[in-house]
C-alpha cells in the first residue's frame, strides 16, 4: 500500500514537472514575440527650401529605433549636422549661400535598421523674383509626382519623375507669362495643341501663384501653386492637384514673347472646350 501511494505521488511530481515545463516554454515565447520591435519612423518636414544666403533649418525625427541618415548624391553646398542615432532626435541642415547658380537641389534620406522604412527629405536653394518672368516664354524639363500618407511623408514607390525637353516647341508642354496678370499655357494633345488662356496673381509673401484658367461656363478653373524657383532663367512650383498627390515642375526659359509669338497666339489662342477669343493680348 505505501509502495502503490508513493508511486502514486511519484507520477503526479512528473505530471507537474511536465505542466511547469510547458508552462516555461509558452512564457519564453510570448515574451520573445514581445521584444520583436515594430519600427516606426515620422520626419517633421520632408522639404526644405532656403533663399540665396546661407542658412540653417532643423528636422525633429520621432523613432523608436536606431536610424541613419545617407545622402542621395555627393552635393557639397549643404551639410548635416548628425548622420545616425537612436529615437527621438533632431538633425540640422546647414547651407551655404549661393553665388552663380539660379537653382540647385538635393535629396537625402532617413533609414532604420534593414531599410524596410526610408524617409526621404528634399533639399533645395532657389532664386525668388516673379516679376523677371514676365513676357518670358518657358518649357517643361522636369516633372515628379508623389502621393503622400496619412503623416504627410512620401510614399516611396509612388514618387515618379519625368524628364522633357524644354526646347521641344512642336510636342512640349509651354507657359507664356505676359504682362497685366496675362497668360498663355500650351499643351500638347496627341496631334494637336491647345492654348489655354489664363490670369494670375503672384503673392510674394506665401509666394503662391494663383492661376484662373478661362473655361465655356462663368466658373473659371483656378490652382494655386507654390512658387520655390523664379529667376529669368527658371520657374519651378508644386501643388497637391489631387487629394495627397503632389506634383513638382521646372520649366527653362526659352525665349521672350515678341511681335512674332504675339501674332501666333492670337490666331491660335481658344477657350478649354470651344474655338474663340478669350481676352485681348493687347
Amino acid at each position: 500500500m505505501c509502495t502503490f501511494a508513493r508511486l502514486i505521488k511519484r507520477n503526479d511530481m512528473k505530471k507537474r514537472n511536465i505542466f511547469l515545463l510547458m508552462a516555461l516554454v509558452v512564457l519564453t515565447a510570448t515574451g520573445f514575440v514581445g521584444c520583436i520591435k515594430q519600427y516606426s519612423l515620422r520626419v517633421s518636414t520632408n522639404n526644405l527650401y532656403f533663399d540665396v544666403d546661407s542658412g540653417t533649418k532643423t528636422i525633429e525625427i520621432t523613432a523608436n529605433c536606431k536610424w541613419t541618415v545617407v545622402k542621395n548624391d555627393d552635393a557639397d553646398w549643404y551639410t548635416i549636422s548628425t548622420m545616425s542615432g537612436k529615437n527621438d532626435g533632431t538633425i540640422t541642415i546647414t547651407v551655404d549661400a549661393m553665388e552663380d547658380s539660379d537653382y540647385r537641389a538635393s535629396s537625402f534620406f532617413i533609414t532604420v535598421p534593414g531599410g524596410h522604412i526610408r524617409r526621404t527629405v528634399f533639399v533645395s536653394q532657389n532664386k525668388l523674383d516673379f516679376y523677371n518672368m514676365v513676357n518670358k516664354i518657358y518649357g517643361v524639363m522636369k516633372v515628379e509626382h508623389w502621393n503622400t500618407d496619412y503623416f504627410g511623408q512620401i510614399i516611396e514607390d509612388s514618387y515618379k519623375p519625368y524628364e522633357f525637353d524644354p526646347y521641344d516647341t512642336a510636342t512640349g508642354y509651354l507657359m507664356y507669362f505676359l504682362e497685366d496678370g496675362k497668360g498663355v499655357q500650351r499643351d500638347h494633345h496627341e496631334d494637336t495643341a491647345v492654348y489655354y488662356a489664363f490670369t494670375y496673381e503672384y503673392n510674394p509673401v506665401d509666394q503662391i501663384l494663383h492661376i484662373e484658367f478661362e473655361t465655356v461656363t462663368d466658373a473659371p478653373e483656378s490652382y494655386d501653386p507654390q512658387v520655390l524657383t523664379a529667376s529669368d532663367s527658371l520657374y519651378r512650383f508644386m501643388h497637391e492637384w489631387k487629394t495627397d498627390w503632389w506634383e513638382r515642375a521646372d520649366m527653362r526659359k526659352i525665349g521672350v514673347y515678341t511681335p512674332q509669338e504675339e501674332a501666333k497666339l492670337r490666331q491660335v489662342v481658344t477657350k478649354r472646350k470651344e474655338g474663340g477669343p478669350i481676352f485681348k493680348l493687347d
